[in-house]
């Protein structure tokens, strides 16, 4: 398996051999690799001012069958440096074009990464997944680290549809504990881009050897937790940012809450209505006197 410095070298060595177009493609490369993680082929063509097939050429000239397979290890050299690496990449690169540089390169991710969620297959995984959570008698949701705060907020909205969701490691406890009682009815959610913590995959792999189904929402194919799914919902977590960004996986999350609102159909109507009324009359949200 090719290695970003590695293909960076080979395009190098390569450069004086390519023709002019084909030169162009390689310098937008060399000169920000990790825009190669972030953009698609048609968005690094326009920027190179060559044409997306040119960029297929380079990618095919440097050993890859297709750009896909190119861009994937640059999306790997970006998630799999050290937390340090990126922070200091960050600290130059910020330092260069200042916060406004950092600002417009942040939204550019962020906005590349959700304008993949109109490909097909990020519709039908999502669809998927809502499915199996509707048709659970208990979806148990598992995640760390930063993940786990998303995980939260995700519960707490999707309990306002559907009661029978759970956190599987809250109040401190292991997720593998929390999934003690889990069973084929049931549905495991796990969620954990790259870096994947080890507490997510091993409390996924645990339910899968007991029959539970298990659905995911992660950074590629080839997760550990998306291997093992019924069905997994691929975001793309590339940022300029230190740590994987979570606008993506935010955004992932909100929509997968719709979708099973959905497919809960009227009963999962009246249940958020329900659960608003308890609010508004347990005196929850708060009012101005004036107004009483």
């Amino acid at each position: 398996m090719s290695e970003m410095p590695v293909v960076i070298n080979e395009i190098s060595a390569a450069y004086k051999e390519l023709s002019p177009q084909m030169q162009r493609a390689a310098m937008v490369v060399l000169d920000d690799p990790r825009a190669v993680a972030v953009h698609s082929m048609r968005v690094m063509a326009a920027r190179a001012g060559v044409s997306p097939p040119t960029m297929l050429r380079l990618a095919t000239r440097v050993g890859f069958p297709n750009y896909e397979a190119f861009r994937d290890v640059f999306r790997r050299g970006v998630s799999t440096g050290t937390y340090g690496d990126r922070a200091d990449n960050l600290r130059r690169r910020t330092g260069h074009d200042g916060v406004p540089g950092l600002i417009a390169r942040t939204a550019e991710a962020a906005i590349h990464g959700i304008d993949g969620f109109t490909e097909a297959v990020f519709s039908h995984e999502v669809g998927r997944v809502a499915e199996l959570a509707a048709a659970a008698e208990t979806t148990y949701v598992v995640a760390s680290g930063a993940s786990f705060g998303q995980a939260v907020s995700f519960h707490y909205v999707c309990r306002l549809a559907m009661p029978g969701i759970e956190l599987a490691n809250n109040m401190g406890i292991r997720a593998i504990d929390g999934l003690a009682t889990a069973g084929p009815k049931d549905l495991v959610l796990a969620i954990s881009t790259s870096p994947y913590a080890a507490q997510t995959v091993e409390a996924a792999q645990f339910a899968h050897r007991r029959g539970v189904p298990v659905a995911s929402v992660t950074d590629r194919r080839s997760s550990p937790i998306a291997l093992i799914a019924e069905a997994a919902i691929c975001i793309d977590t590339s940022s300029p940012h230190y740590y994987p960004s979570m606008i993506t996986l935010n955004a992932s999350l909100e929509i997968l809450s719709a979708a099973i609102a959905v497919k809960l159909g009227p009963p999962g109507v009246k249940a958020i209505s329900d659960y608003e009324v308890a609010l508004r009359e347990s005196g929850y949200y708060w009012q101005d006197p004036n107004d009483r």
